[in-house]
């Protein structure tokens, strides 16, 4: 019985290691042949949460895109002074996890983000 535990250990640590290989080899041709925007950075608050950085830019089709940085660090409010940069793959503008969050003139560090929707204020009906 000891052995289907085993296997399923082993089949567990396969497949972090092909996620891990997939996130790489995006993050490699990102840094190749990404597209690289602009960005205005804001605290995002959503529910009783920590709050995040959200980066909002337009891509090259001419789309407003808002994109979350994944994991909240200390460092963030030290990031939310610092220009932010966005790089994406032109082919995949939908897809999260072809898109890399920079902070700073030239980034050294990347952060992986989510695509948010920003529903935009409602008017107040009138009585």
């Amino acid at each position: 019985m000891g052995w289907i535990f085993a296997i399923g250990l082993i089949l567990i640590a396969l497949l972090w290691f092909a996620t891990w290989l997939r996130r790489r080899a995006i993050r490699a041709l990102l840094l190749t042949s990404g597209a690289q925007t602009s960005g205005a950075s804001s605290m995002y608050r959503r529910g009783r949460g920590t709050p995040r950085i959200a980066v909002s830019y337009t891509d090259n089709t001419g789309a407003e895109r808002v994109i979350v940085k994944a994991l909240v660090s200390a460092g963030d409010a030290q990031l939310l002074e610092k220009p932010a940069v966005v790089l994406y793959h032109p082919k995949y503008l939908g897809r999260s996890d072809y898109v890399l969050l920079g902070f700073g003139k030239q980034p050294h560090r990347w952060f992986q983000g989510e695509f948010v929707r920003v529903s935009k204020p409602q008017s107040r009906p009138s009585r």
